[in-house]
Parts: C-alpha cells; structure tokens; sequence
C-alpha cells in the first residue's frame, strides 16, 4: 500500500461527477445488453464486481451486482482515465496483494466469503484506493440509469426517488437569471 497515497492527489480521484456520469451512458448500454468488458480484463472486472457488492451489498434489496456497477467501472477506465489505466491496475494489485498469504487457498479478494471479504475491506477502507472505489460505486449505483449503473433504477427505487425534478434548471441564483433571459428570447 505504500504507493497508494500517491494516487490522492491524481487525477484519477478527481473525477467530475458530470463528466463520469456522460462516461457511463455507454456502460448502460453493454450493461443492460451483457456485452463484454471494453477496458478491464474478465478477471479486473470480477475482482470490481466483488468489492462493489460489499461496498452495496445485495441484502433485502438489490445491491451494486444487480444494478451493474462493474460496467460504470468499464467505462469510466476506459475512457476518461484510459491513461491512467496502468496506474489503476498497479494499485489493484497492491490492493488485493495482500490476499494471498493472509487467506489459505485464496489468491483473488471473489475467493474469499463474505465475512473475510468484509475483514479485508475494513483492513483497506482507509486507503485512497478504496475511497476511490467507494465513490465510483456509488455513483455506478446512483447515477441516472441512462449514464450506466443504476440497472432499472434500483438505486432509486432504494431512497424513494422517482426521478421527477431531476437535472431540472434553474440550479442556483445565477442559473435562474440565465435561463429567465433565454425564456425571454424565445
């Protein structure tokens, strides 16, 4: 882990919330269409998959495997972060690194149960890579269903939110005046 707190201060968890969400409107597609991975490997996208259904897990309601996280993850590597790619897979497997010789017969973090894969999350939730994953689950899981994740709008259906009054301007003071001006234009 010791190089994982250089990946704080990268571009890779600055992510825009706006720009990934555009990025993932292709992972709906190959979500909802069960296309193959276009960035990660089988075995990336597994490894993801695991973590992102401890993150949300799948308890009484769906959790991040069945709104399909693993593609907002595709995509976002893909292609906002495609050159960082390389960085993303040497901190995974210093992540998961770790596995091997603390778990008998484990290699993989999707070989251990829930109760060790739990135990080894808590061990890393401090880490930058971690929070960096955290946020892109939740955001593959609560994004608007036409950027990716969010798989039948199972994330809002889970707070109550029927998307009425989403992405719906004015946002603020200045954007009130902009769009009264562009009414008036009209």
């Amino acid at each position: 882990m010791g190089n994982s707190g250089a990946l704080a201060g990268s571009s890779l968890l600055r992510i825009s919330v706006p720009a990934a969400l555009a990025l993932a409107e292709t992972a709906c597609t190959a979500r909802d269409e069960a296309h193959a991975y276009q960035t990660l490997t089988s075995a990336e996208a597994r490894e993801l998959d695991a973590i992102s259904a401890r993150i949300l897990p799948t308890t009484d309601t769906p959790g991040a495997r069945e709104a399909g996280v693993v593609y907002f993850f595709d995509t976002v590597l893909g292609d906002q972060f495609a050159g960082q790619l390389g960085g993303f897979r040497a901190l995974m497997g210093q992540f998961l690194g770790g596995i091997e010789g603390r778990f008998a017969g484990a290699k993989m973090f999707s070989d251990l149960n829930e109760t060790d894969q739990d135990a080894y999350l808590t061990d890393h939730d401090k880490t930058p890579f971690f929070g960096m994953l955290h946020a892109f689950t939740m955001m593959g899981f609560f994004a608007m269903s036409s950027y990716g994740g969010n798989k039948d709008n199972i994330g809002w259906k889970l707070i109550g939110f029927d998307g009425r009054g989403a992405a719906q301007p004015p946002f603020g003071y200045y954007d009130a005046q902009y769009m009264q001006g562009e009414r008036d234009d009209d």
